[in-house]
């Protein structure tokens, strides 16, 4: 891991014109701390072990190599995804396209290849599902090229996020059978095109996509979790959302749970909602209150087609609160470690005591 001194300091910098007032205004905090940042040996180890561990599993459980091999595709992107948030590999990458922008193509050039590699080998690469998935992964890039204006940002936006909610990419992805790991797959490609489209090609400030943490990020996380808890349990249980069904052995599965969620779900959520959504409007409405609800309300709509009935207004009405509170931690640090530290631990707690 490596330690980084005044952290919090250097995130002025991603805010044009930053002083006391503006820092102040963004809810930044500037004293000298130490912050605990991923490193990109510790990424790579870490994803690489990761990935490891769920190729033999696949092994184990089905005992066929072939699947074992399809799932180092997804664990190349979650690595990749990993590596993007440590040490300084989103600078140091801004530097250098900065100075040779022509290789913002290898990009959605690797990313595709990766897709096209995984579809091959499960034997459903297409022409047409090639194409779409050609489209999905450069247009961003096109759209947030360099001068381009400021709708760009909300229309890029909306081409990772609607055709990973509406399923289209999804099933592009999904295979007949054996090893089908089309929902992580298409997940980890989405936040890794967004990642470097958004952080390294388009330069949008104050995303807070690393993997460091100290005191206030994992205090504001807590926090946010236990306020929310305080106000979502009782309520969840009043509007009949949520019913109690603990069992004992749910506690064993639970930490690999929390982590499984953690990545899979709360980083690439939090980097949509907060990261990019909520901090969107916050620039443009230059409100931090309006930024707020609004990003709450949006992340909450995402949950209408969740569970039945369809639309479900209770879960609307639930992840709308939760988004309240995630945002509030990531307003607080501008870290979306903190965001996707409540996201994950409320998830847990839903599945442990009341799924």
């Amino acid at each position: 891991m490596d330690d980084i001194v005044g952290a919090v300091c250097d995130r002025a910098a991603e805010i044009p014109n930053a002083g006391t007032a503006r820092m102040k205004k963004h809810g930044l905090l500037c004293f000298r701390m130490k912050v605990r940042r991923l490193s990109t040996l510790a990424a790579v180890i870490v994803g690489s072990l990761a990935t490891g561990t769920a190729s033999l599993w696949f092994w184990f459980a089905q005992h066929r190599t072939h699947d074992a091999v399809m799932a180092l595709y997804p664990g190349v992107a979650f690595t990749l995804m990993l590596l993007l948030g440590s040490g300084d590999v989103l600078e140091s990458s801004r530097k250098v396209v900065a100075r040779h922008p022509y290789l913002i193509a290898l990009a959605p050039l690797g990313l595709w290849g990766l897709y096209f590699l995984y579809a091959s080998g499960l034997g459903i690469a297409t022409a047409e599902s090639a194409g779409v998935m050609a489209l999905y992964l450069a247009v961003p890039f096109v759209m947030l090229r360099s001068g381009s204006g400021k709708w760009a940002d909300p229309v890029a936006m909306l081409w990772l996020w609607l055709p990973l909610e509406l399923g289209l990419i999804r099933r592009v992805l999904i295979a007949g059978a054996g090893t089908d790991l089309h929902y992580a797959f298409a997940q980890l490609l989405a936040i890794d095109a967004g990642i470097i489209a958004f952080a390294i090609w388009h330069g949008t400030p104050n995303i807070g996509y690393r993997y460091e943490w100290n005191d206030s990020i994992v205090k504001t996380g807590f926090l946010s979790f236990l306020i929310f808890s305080a106000v979502a349990i009782p309520l969840g249980f009043e509007i009949g959302f949520i019913h109690y069904r603990f069992q004992l052995s749910k506690l064993l599965y639970s930490p690999g749970l929390f982590a499984g969620i953690f990545f899979a779900t709360a980083i690439p959520e939090e980097f949509l909602f907060r990261g990019l959504i909520q901090n969107w409007i916050e620039r443009v409405t230059s409100s931090r209150i309006i930024g707020l609800l609004f990003a709450s309300i949006v992340f909450g709509a995402s949950h209408l087609n969740n569970g039945s009935p369809i639309p479900n207004y209770k879960y609307f009405l639930m992840a709308s609160i939760a988004g309240v509170f995630y945002g509030w931690a990531w307003q607080r640090t501008r870290s979306l470690v903190s965001s996707s530290l409540v996201h994950a631990l409320v998830d847990t707690l839903w599945s442990v005591f009341f799924r």
